[in-house]
């Protein structure tokens, strides 16, 4: 057992981490030449010195106290905390410390691990993944988190809220004539009005090419009719962009939120169909309102219909688009998505049958169909695994981890070969429950998969707590990788992270052999899209050679 310093010395420079030793009266008495390096200061200046001679107070008071609790407790203690080094550099720390006796007194051994560019990815994720790159607005997913909670304020408040879409009459013309330099000026100057506009705690958002949205908690709801009047006023103000002058108009579908209103996807819409209808003369807003909206026709229609397509399993099937290895294309799994297809609506889109099934209370029966469907399907193939979606409204039933286990009885699936995907937002999202319900999951063996990322507010705490297996680049940033660098950075940042995490990274949405190049050098290890296969019904799964 080693218990002399000199000892201590000799372990200390043979570790691949910066390691050092403090005494119980918190001097520096061994540090290996990484940590020094580590620190930018020299041995010479280390030992025999205290962390307030080596550190700004306030951080050498918390090394200090961080030293005290653990020569009280005797047990090993792990922490984050950024430090500013002796070069000025702010740089986040992972450090664990544990007590040790040297020469009969008790010392404080402490390693650093430096994870400053992997939080600094998670930062870039962020604030890419919610934000709109050429205006700063908010974008589509921010927007629709705080819709989601302004909806609730409103049903148990009773505060106010509106949403309202808006779309420029005339942009296009704008962009053709002038070109997109000009256009995105303008973009960036019309998102200015429309800022000055609200309260700073509103939300402005660029949810489209030359589209955005306004989500109003400020005013009451007999102030809004005014705030468009004034937003369809600055909209047809002249542009000063690019040494021309150009102009434009707008439309604007409002929707006065309700204490009935219970989905943000409903809300937004119900302002999609009110912009519609501003849209047929421009330049002018239109009020949500029942009558407006033959489509609730249509989805009550769609409710019942989809009902009894669970009940007898009529037009219901399950198709499957191959996931393939980004080094060699070898088909590793496949990928269930449901489909529908009714005798008199026709072919209904999953878009909207799912989202229907959300808002009713079916989505657990159907998300139980599609999983006993695709586990039955892929048991004979003992090399692939599937990979099912897993909605939001499913993760809050507490029996949900029971009817997985039963079915992969019932199918013999073994868990391991059972992915679920989870979007990003439903887990940021979830409460304590529901993440418990993951990791009862996954610690039988079924894996995880954070679907769509990049396109919520994940942090590393979150992927730590959950321990998933794998993350899904959404395809809208797939897409745009070879053309836009905002997307490109998005990517790139993504691959990082699942590297520095441990993680598969997938990309889906994968159309075009540049953009299967990229992917592969920046480092994902899976592969989803058109360019290897569409979804195919079961019937063609021996056109991928199964």
């Amino acid at each position: 057992m080693i218990d002399d310093l000199a000892s201590w010395s000799t372990m200390l420079e043979l570790m691949p981490t910066p390691m050092f030793i403090r005494d119980a009266h918190h001097r520096w008495v061994a540090a290996n030449q990484m940590g020094c390096d580590f620190y930018g200061i020299r041995r010479d200046e280390v030992l025999g010195r205290t962390d307030s001679q080596l550190f700004p107070p306030e951080q050498a008071a918390r090394f200090t106290t961080g030293d005290d609790a653990v020569l009280r407790s005797e047990q090993v203690v792990e922490s984050e905390e950024t430090i500013v080094d002796a070069q000025g550099r702010s740089r986040t720390l992972i450090t664990r410390k544990t007590r040790v006796d040297i020469d009969g007194h008790p010392h404080v051994l402490a390693s650093v691990t430096d994870i400053t560019e992997v939080r600094e990815s998670e930062a870039q994720v962020r604030w890419l993944a919610c934000h709109d790159a050429l205006t700063g607005l908010a974008n589509r997913t921010q927007l629709f988190n705080r819709l989601d909670r302004a909806i609730v304020r409103r049903a148990s408040e009773g505060t106010t809220a509106s949403l309202l879409y808006l779309d420029l009459d005339g942009f296009k013309k704008i962009n053709d004539t002038y070109g997109h330099l000009t256009g995105d000026e303008l973009l960036v100057k019309f998102s200015q009005r429309l800022r000055e506009q609200v309260s700073p705690d509103d939300v402005v958002a660029r949810i489209g090419g030359d589209e955005f949205a306004l989500l109003v908690e400020s005013l009451p709801d007999a102030a809004i009719p005014a705030l468009c009047e004034n937003m369809l006023t600055l909209a047809s103000l002249p542009f000063d962009v690019l040494a021309t002058t150009a102009f434009v108009g707008a439309s604007i579908g409002v929707v006065i939120i309700t204490a009935e209103d219970v989905a943000a996807g409903e809300v937004a819409r119900k302002a999609d169909s009110a912009l519609y209808e501003a849209k047929r003369s421009r330049n002018r807003y239109e009020i949500y309102s029942d009558a407006l909206d033959a489509s609730l026709h249509h989805r009550r229609e769609v409710e019942h219909a989809l009902s009894r397509a669970l009940e007898t399993g009529q037009g219901l099937s399950c198709h499957y688009q191959p996931v393939v290895r980004a080094d060699d294309s070898v088909m590793v799994g496949l990928e269930a998505l449901a489909r529908w297809v009714h005798p008199t609506l026709g072919v209904v889109p999953p878009v909207h049958f799912i989202a229907v099934a959300e808002e009713t209370g079916l989505i657990g029966t159907l998300g139980d169909w599609v999983l006993r469907t695709a586990c039955m399907r892929v048991q004979p193939y003992a090399h692939l695994f599937v990979a099912v979606n897993v909605s939001a409204v499913q993760l809050r039933d507490s029996t949900f981890p029971d009817k997985v286990f039963a079915i992969l009885g019932e199918t013999g699936l073994e868990p391991s070969r059972l992915e679920l995907e989870i979007t990003e937002t439903a887990i940021v999202h979830a409460d304590g429950a529901a993440v418990s319900l993951l990791k009862r999951l996954r610690a039988a063996g079924v894996r995880i998969s954070l679907d769509d990322f990049g396109t919520g507010y994940s942090s590393l705490t979150l992927l730590k707590d959950l321990d998933v297996d794998k993350v899904k680049i959404d395809r809208s940033f797939v897409q745009l990788a070879t053309q836009a660098e905002d997307s490109a950075a998005i990517v790139r940042a993504v691959s990082n992270l699942g590297a520095a995490l441990g993680l598969c990274v997938v990309a889906e949405g994968v159309e075009t052999e540049e953009q299967r190049h990229f992917l592969r050098e920046v480092g994902c290890n899976e592969l989803q899209g058109y360019l290897f296969s569409p979804a195919l019904p079961a019937d063609r799964l021996a056109e991928f050679g199964l």
